[in-house]
This record gives C-alpha cells, structure tokens and sequence, in this order.
C-alpha cells in the first residue's frame, strides 16, 4: 500500500465577527479537509499491443518521425468532494429564521493504478525501471494532494468570510432558497481550487514525461528489447 501522510488542517473554527445583529452564531462553525487514498493497484494484465491504443494526458515529447511505444502508465485520480451542515433558530418575537454554518467537510481523495505491460513485467530490470519511473507520477498527485489539504480550508473559509457565515433574518418561505445558495457557494469555491488543482497537476505530471526522463529509463536496461518495437521492425 502507498505511504500516505494524511495532512489535515484540523478542524479549522471560525466564527462570524460579533455584532449586534438579530441573528448570531450559537457556536463556532467548523471546516474540515480530510485527504484519502486508495490502496495502489499495479495492473501487468493487458499485452503492450493493448496499450498502444491507450490516451495519454501528457504530451509525447519525442519528434514526430520518431516511433514509439508504451510500456506503461498511471491512471489515478484526484477527487475533491464536499458536504455541508446547517443549522438554523426562529429569530426571537420574529416570524423569521437565523441560518449559518454548522460543518463545511471537503475531501480528496486519490486512486493510484499504475498499468504496465505484461511483456515488460518479465523483465526485472525493465520492470523495475517502469515502475520507478509510474510512481514518480503517483508521488506528483500525493504531492498536491498534500499541498491542498493544507490551504483549501482557508480558501473556503475566505470565501465565506466575504458573504458571512450566517443569513438572517429570513422569512419561512425564502429559508429554501437561502440554504440552497449557501451550500451552492461552498460548491462553486472548491469547483474554482479543484480547476487550480487540476492545472498545478498537469503542469507536475508534465514535467515528469520529459524526453530526458524517457532517455534516463531507456538508458537504465539497454539490453532490453521491447517486443512492440521489434514487431514494428519486421
């Protein structure tokens, strides 16, 4: 199973500047970045004719004139998901409502699955330089897993901060609607981290893919002989 440092932030509690408003917070309200994984699969079931077809997010870096193959690749994932808690009070001698932010919870979570084929597990070395070389990739995604786990509960909490954290007050037929926005805008702050996130991830798995990476793990079993490149020969 790949080592994972489960950083959180804690429980991060906040409270809504005091005031002399109708509606207050009872309690502190709480967001929690909790980050997962999933255990690592390695799959050496499919034949390297099967990966061929296979779409790979990274760009080629070899010129076009040049032939080439996969040996393998990383196909884990990075999740980002959210569940938000209210809570609300009828506002005193009013026929209104006081609704805030009981728990904002944001998870991520990774599926690492390296894929490598199954001519290239029958070579040690090759194997294991393919190996090495896929779990840079996974390395890179628990990387900003880890970084985001650390920052997203203050960018939510921000957010939050510009609108308030508590609404009110409300008459019983608008309750709905407002709940309904407040979730809505706990939605549309992780949506905009996850696109930042999913920019930063290109950029790292990018770097990765490099032609001297291509050559490095070339270079690490020169006798080896992949099957796909000598079908290609013929």
């Amino acid at each position: 199973m790949l080592p994972f440092d489960p950083i959180t932030t804690g429980s991060l509690l906040i409270m809504a500047a005091s005031s002399p408003s109708i509606c207050q917070i009872p309690k502190a309200a709480e967001i929690a970045v909790v980050p997962k994984t999933q255990e690592l699969v390695i799959d050496t079931s499919r034949s390297g004719s099967q990966l061929q077809g296979q779409s790979i997010d990274t760009i080629n870096p070899y010129s076009y004139d040049s032939a080439t193959h996969t040996n393998g690749f990383m196909e884990g994932q990075i999740g980002m998901r959210s569940e938000v808690s209210l809570d609300y009070k009828q506002a005193q001698r009013m026929n209104a409502f006081c609704l805030w932010y009981d728990k904002v919870t944001i998870e991520l979570n990774i599926t690492p699955k390296i894929v490598i084929a199954k001519e290239v597990k029958e070579d040690r070395c090759m194997y294991k330089a393919v190996l090495n070389h896929e779990m840079k990739h996974v390395n890179a995604d628990r990387k900003i897993v880890n970084k985001y786990a650390k920052t997203i509960g203050k960018k939510v909490f921000d957010g939050l901060q510009q609108r308030g954290f508590i609404a009110g007050p409300i008459p019983p037929e608008n309750t709905q609607a407002v709940s309904d926005r407040m979730k809505k805008t706990v939605s549309q702050l992780i949506e905009f981290e996850y696109k930042k996130l999913e920019i930063e991830r290109a950029e790292a798995q990018q770097a990765i893919d490099s032609l001297e990476e291509y050559k490095r793990v070339q270079a690490t079993c020169p006798d080896y002989r992949s099957p796909i490149a000598a079908s290609r020969s013929r």
